[in-house]
């Protein structure tokens, strides 16, 4: 094809692996014959901000800037007095936490870990209100609001990707005259701030480009529209759901142009678009990923993503059978579907030829039985040298049998939704899963040696205190367990409080569950998620509580970085993961603090 197509992913994604996004569509792209790249914006943004330079202008500018409170004042001293420690250490930090020998030298990885605070620290304290991390960041504006949204994109001051992409941004890259497409992959809300200022951005270096935003988050963004929103200034086509074939389609179509009386749109699936103030819509179509093409991560930057590996996400199945009450994953990713284990298995031989890595991330919504029994078989029956981990749920059938398979197959780690240890509330949640399952394939994989992470969800409406507090005794249990008769050191659990997701069973039927829905604030006009009200159990604020109660009650219960200032020194699951593979130990587990 003559044109050319650029495929962005905007920060803030995660700073430690690639997302897969970008990569897939690149592959199908070019099995098509495009002229297609890659460029992962948020990991070269994070890259470029952990840098002495960009940390020396960032002290520059926290040291000029007035505080906008007393917090904030301290948030801007505090970067002043980690700036030298920062600014001296970056680039080793960063290597270090590139480098497999590191997770066996636990001084080093803790020097590591406590220089990446302290740049983290300087960043943050260099923009009024903000708390930059590696997991998800706040700054003076809301994500939630239309009006800050597009506020921050003109706002180098309190806008820290604003910053950034006026002196990072490669230009050269969008001004070539030969660029006529660009997507841009917003899969999370804590890429929408960052994505609107590049998409801002854009427009102006090139309001020729036609610009086509997709995505999981983009997609259940837009499906609440009716009406045109200020995003279609800088959009020209959104593909809800999947985006293979429909990106091609979009090339297609505007190489072929518009006939009298119809629009290219029109033939692409999961489009939608502005028609002089009304949205036009086609519908979603699921792809046929038995045809998937390779990921192309020679396209991105695999060097600086700051773990070892690099881990490289990869899936063996789409969507989710189930319909838990609490999950929007349905909606944004239509029919359930997996490919050839067989299939699979050679991309993930062929992926780690080609980049040296052994260490892959299953990125599946869900890996049913089915799925990790034949993947494991046809990974075995390769001899594929590799590690993975993967997310599955609680079921009857994953025996000692299947987790050594599995083991056998190189998985070093499984996370598997636990959300409550009541059977009561459960099938509140409509999960479909008994603690007896639970139980059994607990032990099983802890026999096999495979260490596990369980998901909990706190305060589910109509689940009481007790319940929620024996929920996180029993994940303790499991911890200990783990470590102390079965010698798996790795084992994980993390609670988050309840969500009320608007595209969920809970979100879309509320007085099934005994909810009341409280309306947003009137500029929170973006907000996926709503506040609430229970006929029974806990509360809103108590689930709130409980999850901060838990989280300061175990050791491994969450992300590092959640926020800049956290003194906890809890592990990303990444590390966690590597850390299995290569038999290295935990990390200690003592605080971080100010003046380490």
């Amino acid at each position: 094809m003559g044109t050319k197509t650029v495929l962005v992913n905007p920060p803030l994604w995660n700073a430690y692996a690639p997302h897969l996004a970008v990569p897939l569509l690149l592959g199908d792209l070019r099995a098509r014959g495009y002229d297609a790249t890659g460029y992962d914006l948020s990991i070269e943004c994070i890259d470029w901000m952990l840098s002495a330079p960009a940390l020396e202008a960032l002290e520059q500018k926290a040291a000029a800037r007035p505080a906008v409170d007393l917090e904030d004042e301290w948030a801007r001293q505090r970067a002043l007095l980690a700036a030298p420690a920062a600014i001296r250490g970056i680039r080793e930090a960063k290597e270090r936490l590139k480098s497999l020998d590191t997770l066996h030298d636990p001084a080093a990885f803790r020097s590591a870990r406590r220089t990446l605070r302290d740049a983290l620290w300087l960043i943050s304290g260099a923009f009024p209100a903000c708390t930059f991390d590696l997991v998800s960041n706040t700054s003076a504006y809301s994500a939630e609001s239309t009006v800050q949204v597009l506020a921050a994109g003109s706002d180098p001051d309190g806008n820290p990707y604003r910053w950034a992409f006026d002196r990072m941004l490669d230009r050269g890259l969008f001004l070539d005259p030969s660029l006529a497409v660009v997507g841009v992959s917003m899969s999370a809300d804590t890429q929408l701030i960052a994505g609107v200022t590049f998409l801002g951005m854009l427009r102006e270096m090139r309001p020729d480009v036609h610009v086509v935003l997709g995505g999981n988050y983009a997609t259940r963004l837009v499906d609440r529209w009716q009406q045109r929103h200020p995003l279609f200034d800088y959009v020209d086509t959104v593909v809800t759901g999947e985006g293979e074939g429909a990106l091609a389609a979009v090339i297609d179509g505007l190489d072929a142009g518009d006939h009298p009386g119809t629009n290219f749109r029109e033939k692409i699936p999961g489009a939608v678009w502005d028609d002089n103030g009304i949205l036009l819509r086609t519908p979603r179509r699921s792809v046929d990923i038995s045809a998937a093409t390779k990921p192309a991560y020679d396209a991105l930057p695999l060097d600086k993503y700051l773990a070892p590996g690099p881990v490289l996400p990869v899936f063996a199945s789409r969507s989710c059978p189930w319909d838990c009450a609490f999950c929007s994953i349905p909606f944004a990713s239509n029919s359930f579907r997996q490919r050839s284990a067989a299939a699979v298995a050679k991309e993930v031989r062929q992926l780690s030829a080609d980049h040296g890595s052994a260490y892959f991330m299953f990125v599946d919504e869900i890996m049913s039985l089915r799925t990790l029994r034949n993947v494991g078989e046809a990974l075995v029956t390769t001899s594929a040298d590799v590690y993975w981990y993967g997310e599955t749920r609680f079921a009857g059938g994953l025996d000692d049998e299947l987790a050594g398979l599995l083991h056998a197959s190189g998985c070093r780690r499984m996370n598997f939704g636990l959300e409550s240890a009541s059977q009561r509330v459960l099938d509140l949640m409509r999960k479909g899963t008994r603690i007896e399952d639970a139980c059994e394939n607990i032990t099983a994989m802890l026999r096999a040696g495979v260490p596990i992470h369980l998901f909990v969800i706190h305060g589910f409406p109509g689940e009481t205190r007790e319940e929620a507090e024996r929920t996180v005794a029993f994940a303790e249990a499991v911890r200990r367990l783990s470590v102390h008769q079965y010698g798996v050191v790795h084992t994980t659990w993390g609670g988050s409080p309840f969500v009320l997701d608007v595209h969920s069973p809970v979100g879309t039927r509320p007085e099934a569950f005994g909810v009341h829905i409280e309306p947003p604030a009137p500029l929170d006009d973006l907000s996926l998620s709503r506040n609430y009200r229970t006929d029974a159990g806990l509360s809103q604020q108590d689930s709130l509580q409980v999850a901060e109660d838990a989280a300061g009650s175990a050791d491994d219960t969450t992300v590092w970085f959640r926020a800049a200032g956290d003194p906890t020194a809890r592990e990303i699951e990444e590390f966690t993961f590597l850390r299995a593979c290569v038999g290295a130990p935990q990390p200690e587990t003592r605080p971080v603090r100010l003046f380490d």
